[in-house]
């Protein structure tokens, strides 16, 4: 009696093999946990470059690409800005509003 190849190596489990949606959801976050990235910490003379490009384009009404930090990737934000609201320190950038805490740099 010979021994069939689906019962070599891992046999008969080889073929049957499947992923639970759990286990699947589980190993996506896990993949997208290791591409976080830190956000830069930036110094004092890059902080005062952007409140200034930020002042000036709000003056003048305009356009400004905004690119602010995400944990996974930096974003960028084209246009004018519409409101600047200090008081929760963020800005309103064709209809996204960006917190100043988030932006790595004005262009």
């Amino acid at each position: 009696m010979t021994t069939g190849k689906r019962l070599q190596g891992n046999g008969l489990w080889e073929s049957s093999r499947l992923t639970l949606p759990e286990h699947k959801e589980a190993i996506n976050r896990h993949l997208k946990e290791t591409e976080r990235v830190k956000k830069p910490i930036l110094d004092e003379q890059q902080q005062e470059r952007i409140q200034e490009r930020l002042a000036g384009a709000f003056r003048s009404r305009s356009e400004v690409s905004v690119i602010r930090f995400t944990p996974y990737g930096n974003e960028t934000v084209t246009g004018t800005i519409a409101k600047l609201d200090a008081l929760s320190g963020r800005i309103l950038v064709s209809g996204t509003w960006v917190s100043l805490r988030d932006i790595v740099e004005v262009v």
